[in-house]
């Protein structure tokens, strides 16, 4: 993503009121824009009426077998693999939901106004999307699969440290049933 087209999706997202830092590998906003990001939805939840408030959530994805990809393939067809996934994952979303690179293979996504089952379809067209193999610079073909944690706010953590806290959990959960595995942070019990 070049810088005119970060700005542009940092107008139409909402983030104009404040400066939002930028992965340089993927131009995804990175951890810091993620934090700041929370701490204003938190905020606006607060402030707003009862009936009015929507729910919101936070995925975590993680690559799974990464570090392997990289030894197998080298870490430029790494960094490759990692923006093609930056652009994978843009075309899941929907319009003001916003995805992240928060460190090496681990990306967020905040998913505005949404319930468990949209949650539940997003993470499902993330699965699929990212799973389809990638055509590398060696002419080689790969596939990589990503195991998601989702928590959705209130329920799960009503504030930015307890909402990632529930996420990163879900992921250790999702991450321990298998590949490719998505599971929601209310849900652990049953899983």
């Amino acid at each position: 993503m070049n810088d005119g087209n970060f700005r542009r999706m940092i107008e139409t997202k909402g983030f104009g009121d404040f400066p939002v830092s930028q992965d340089e590998l993927t131009g995804l906003a990175d951890r810091a824009a993620l934090e700041e990001h929370l701490d204003s939805l938190f905020g606006s939840y607060a402030d707003s009426d009862f009936d009015d408030r929507l729910q919101f959530a936070i995925l975590c994805i993680d690559l799974d077998g990464f570090k392997q990809f990289n030894e197998k393939y080298g870490r430029a067809e790494g960094d490759l693999v990692l923006k093609l996934v930056a652009d994978r994952l843009q075309t899941c979303m929907r319009k003001n939901d916003v995805v992240y690179r928060i460190d090496g293979d681990e990306f967020a996504v905040v998913l505005l106004q949404v319930t468990a089952n949209e949650v539940a379809s997003v993470a499902d067209r993330i699965i699929g999307s990212v799973s389809q193999p990638y055509d590398l610079a060696n002419a080689d073909s790969a596939a990589i699969t990503v195991t998601i944690g989702a928590a959705l706010a209130p329920r799960d953590g009503d504030t930015p440290e307890s909402l990632l806290w529930c996420g990163d959990a879900a992921l250790y959960i999702a991450k321990k049933a298998g590949k490719g595995i998505y599971r929601r942070y209310s849900e652990r019990r049953s899983s």
